[in-house]
């Protein structure tokens, strides 16, 4: 199904993502905002789109700040700019703002990976914004931190810090990529690796102010500013090496329902690896999404009738 697209109002540093979205022509029932990884882009999840489309739901999806086609050449493939991490969440939050006022209807948040930060990032500032909010493939960046920084102390090297990252396919040995840890299904793996736009790393100065701003958004305080009525739906592959197999997705989990956040829910998909939109059992994964969303939209109707 073809996207349309438009880019954002120009911000302080100049940058103007680009957003693509997708719509049927049936009646509406709510909106899903998509928040893409680290190292892809929004163009990846117009097969998801297209399910939501088929449901009643109108589909936005930014490419973010040195992604995509947000990037004006190759040179800025990973660079997030200027205002670095917080610029990228201001963008994300004009958008939810935009597309609130255009439609009127109920605003699902879904990130994956890197997007899954920026959702936990954005309901510390602004749940009342939301319907409801999604994380896939998700991890606590707090403690991916922690640990950057121990191996940091404890290698000296070029190579300090890297081995969080290098280790992803160790689990899946023999393997026949460099990016097998993402899906089981080959033929998408391959999709990834033949994508140009696809495979690289955020600049350091641009991982550095995600990695500042996980510790602050992962604290309770911040945590606890979240209304407690959101519903969040966390998701993930038990064979995700980015949530280190589901502990630090239920790590999440278990913060958010400490800090008084009723309608936690979260589902671990045995054998799945990190991008289970992408998986062999994606099917499942798509219409268990769908279902908690209708639910939602559902929710937000019936509270409209009785006011």
């Amino acid at each position: 199904m073809p996207d349309r697209s438009f880019r954002l109002s120009p911000t302080s540093d100049g940058q103007t993502p680009i957003v693509h979205f997708w719509s049927g022509s049936g009646t509406c029932r709510g909106v899903v905002v998509i928040a893409h990884g680290m190292g892809e882009h929004a163009l990846r999840y117009a097969r998801l789109s297209g399910a939501l489309v088929q449901e009643g739901y109108v589909v936005y999806a930014n490419d973010h700040r040195g992604h995509g086609r947000t990037v004006k050449d190759a040179s800025q493939l990973g660079d997030f700019g200027p205002e670095g991490w917080r610029g990228l969440i201001d963008d994300e939050l004009q958008l939810i703002r935009r597309v609130r006022d255009e439609h009127g209807l109920p605003v699902l948040l879904l990130g994956h990976s890197m997007g899954s930060m920026v959702v936990q990032d954005l309901i510390t500032l602004s749940s009342d914004l939301l319907a409801g909010a999604a994380l896939s493939g998700t991890t606590a960046v707090d403690v991916m931190a922690a640990a950057t920084a121990q191996a940091a102390v404890e290698d000296s090297g070029d190579n300090a810090g890297t081995d969080l990252f290098t280790s992803f396919n160790a689990a899946f040995e023999p393997v026949r990529t460099e990016s097998d840890w993402l899906s089981r299904d080959p033929d998408e793996v391959d999709l990834y690796v033949n994508d140009p736009l696809c495979g690289f790393t955020v600049s350091d100065e641009s991982l550095a102010s995600l990695m500042e701003a996980g510790v602050a958004y992962s604290s309770d305080a911040a945590t606890k500013a979240i209304r407690p009525d959101l519903p969040i739906y966390l998701f993930a592959g038990d064979a995700d090496p980015v949530g280190l197999g589901g502990v630090l997705v239920t790590q999440v989990a278990d913060r958010y329902r400490r800090a008084g956040i009723s309608g936690v829910k979260l589902k671990l998909y045995a054998e799945a690896r990190h991008e289970v939109f992408n998986e062999t059992n994606r099917g499942e994964v798509v219409r268990d999404f769908i279902t908690w969303a209708n639910g939602i939209c559902r929710s937000d109707a019936a509270k409209g009738a009785s006011v």
